[in-house]
C-alpha cells in the first residue's frame, strides 16, 4: 500500500476530488458574486455545477442561467429575461493552483466571469 505505484494515484485522486469539491462550493459562490458585480448588478447567475478536467487542465460549467436582475413582473412576462448556456468548456492550465494561491483564485474568477458574460452576448 505504501509503494509509489499506489501513493501517486491516491494523491492525484485526492487532489482531483478536492479541486472539484472546492469548485462546486466556494469557487461557485465567488463566481456568482463576481458576475453580478462585473455586470453592474444587471445579471444574476446560477450555475448547476463546475467540473475540472481529468488532468486539471480545464473547467466545464454545466447549466448556467443568466437572469436579468430587477425586472418588473410585467416586463418579465413579455420578454424572456433568462439566458441558458447548457455547457461551457474553458481551457485552464494548472487548475490545481486555485487551491493554493489566492491571487490565482481572484484572476481565475475574473477570467471565468468574463467568459460567461461574453458567451451571453451573442444570444441576446
Amino acid at each position: 500500500m505504501l509503494s509509489p505505484g499506489m501513493l501517486f494515484p491516491a494523491g492525484y485522486l485526492l487532489l482531483y476530488l478536492t479541486t472539484n469539491i472546492y469548485l462546486n462550493a466556494d469557487f461557485k459562490k465567488n463566481l456568482t458574486r463576481s458576475v453580478r458585480r462585473v455586470s453592474g448588478n444587471t445579471w444574476n447567475v446560477s450555475i448547476t455545477s463546475l467540473k475540472s478536467g481529468l488532468v486539471l487542465d480545464s473547467v466545464t460549467l454545466h447549466h448556467i442561467e443568466l437572469t436579468k436582475a430587477n425586472m418588473s413582473e410585467s416586463r418579465a412576462q413579455v420578454a424572456s429575461p433568462t439566458i441558458i448556456i447548457n455547457t461551457l468548456y474553458i481551457p485552464y492550465p494548472n487548475l490545481q493552483r486555485l487551491l493554493f494561491s489566492s491571487d490565482e483564485r481572484i484572476s481565475s474568477t475574473s477570467a471565468l466571469c468574463e467568459k460567461i458574460l461574453a458567451e451571453k452576448r451573442p444570444a441576446q
